[in-house]
């Protein structure tokens, strides 16, 4: 697990809430604090799909939304004269990326197996970054939780977002 502070709140903000850059990750839950807290789970509720005419498992959506579905929903909540109180947003990569992790780690676990994930917080006047693993078999490896702790400064680098070490 690695944590790094946003350098430009203002830049991130802008290419999460505006731009493509995020779309693909999925979304576990996002909780954004303004008048009211608004908590979503982006747990996909497949009982709302029941009546469609979906001819294989594949069509069936995944287990969360994809940041693509929620974004200007948050941006909505998030737009305003107003500074937000707080946020925190989960999300998990999608699984070609996940998958692409998982093997280039070289644990011989399955993807299947491990969930990564990153959290997005602000509070006050800070947005941390926070990486995390979870394993659904007990293992001692923990080179795809390193693979992932690089992963996301890389990506964060490569997609213009400046970030700092956080204590």
């Amino acid at each position: 697990m690695i944590a790094v502070k946003i350098s430009s709140k203002k830049d991130f903000m802008a290419k999460l809430l505006t731009t493509e850059l995020f779309d693909s990750y999925y979304v576990e839950e996002a909780t954004i604090e303004t008048f009211n807290t608004f908590n979503i789970d982006g747990h996909i509720n497949r009982d709302f799909y029941k009546n469609d005419d979906l001819e294989d498992e594949s069509a069936v959506p995944d287990e969360y939304s994809k940041w693509s579905e929620l974004r200007t929903l948050c941006f909505d909540l998030i737009k305003g004269k107003r500074t937000p109180l707080g946020f925190k947003f989960i999300l998990h990569p999608d699984n070609e990326t996940k998958n692409r992790i998982v093997e280039s780690a070289g644990a011989g676990l399955a993807p299947s197996d491990v969930l990564l994930g990153i959290n997005i917080r602000f509070t006050g006047d800070t947005i941390i970054i926070t990486t995390g693993t979870a394993f659904k078999i007990f293992s001692f490896d923990k080179t795809i939780e390193k693979a992932w702790d690089e992963y996301i400064p890389s990506f964060m680098s490569h997609s213009g977002i400046d970030t700092t070490d956080y204590d």
